[in-house]
């Protein structure tokens, strides 16, 4: 099925006492998309080639574009259930799950724990799986050398360089999204218990990564295809570790013909 209404409407769920910001749009079968720790909120290209064949929910983590960070938030599984929350609430028995970095790690944790919700599961550079070297850390770096790490093209890492007055929503906005990051990856980016649990998740599983993506370099992306069931690997030639904001359509692209390939 492919269609071609793209436009979304905002709209707001309270699931058990919790308001969640979520973005809907697009026609046909559902897909779950998951955000990485930016890009909360915001409706972008990506998006909307996606909406092209899949109706996307595209929801706002605790903590993220201006909502509160509950106490409750400690780990990562706890964002998995509250996604298995917000699928019971829209009556979803089952979708596609996509997850971008942080939201792959999300998804993957959704995936080991009920994979009968899921029909395919597309990872976009995830972490969660223990590297063989350290991450880069990002939370002290210039935005513009965390810029370096995130983007392949020299042109959109140099746009992270602050311009002009500071925008005071802004930096609260950021401030906050950097506490809810922190409190789940502070410790540690990834889920030690994770390898030992990724042999339940039975869907087919499409890895997309960036060739240039030096904060979770394309190597890691084969060692996880090595640890999961049924997953394939796909390289995006001139993107970086933010490839939805590079190469959007490629990606869309790649997941959609995954998803029409079963």
């Amino acid at each position: 099925m492919s269609v071609t209404n793209t436009s979304y409407t905002d709209e707001k769920l309270t699931i058990r006492g919790e308001t969640i910001p979520i973005q809907i749009g697009g026609e046909g079968p559902p897909l779950l998309l998951l955000h990485g720790a930016g890009g909360a909120g915001i409706w972008m290209p990506f998006h909307a080639a996606l909406a092209r064949h899949f109706t996307v929910y595209a929801p706002v983590h605790p903590g993220f574009a201006g909502t509160d960070l509950p106490d409750w938030v400690q780990g990562v599984d706890d964002l998995a259930f509250h996604y298995f929350d917000l699928l019971d609430a829209l009556k979803l028995s089952q979708v596609t799950l996509a997850g971008i970095s942080l939201g792959g790690w999300i998804a993957t944790e959704m995936a080991v724990t009920r994979p009968e919700r899921f029909s395919r599961l597309a990872l976009l550079a995830p972490v969660g799986v223990k590297p063989d070297r350290p991450m880069p850390d990002l939370f002290i770096m210039e935005p513009q050398e965390a810029g370096a790490y995130l983007f392949s093209d020299p042109g959109i890492a140099a746009m992270m360089r602050p311009d002009g007055p500071p925008n005071p929503d802004m930096i609260v906005t950021m401030w906050s999204e950097q506490a809810a990051v922190a409190r789940l990856m502070w410790k540690r980016a990834y889920g030690p218990k994770l390898p030992r649990r990724l042999h339940h998740i039975s869907m087919p599983t499409l890895l997309l990564w960036g060739d240039g993506d030096r904060l979770v370099p394309p190597e890691h992306g084969e060692k996880l295809k090595n640890m999961l069931p049924d997953a394939t690997l796909k390289i995006i030639a001139g993107a970086g570790h933010a490839s939805p904001l590079e190469k959007p359509q490629e990606l869309a692209d790649a997941i959609i013909d995954f998803a029409k390939a079963g």
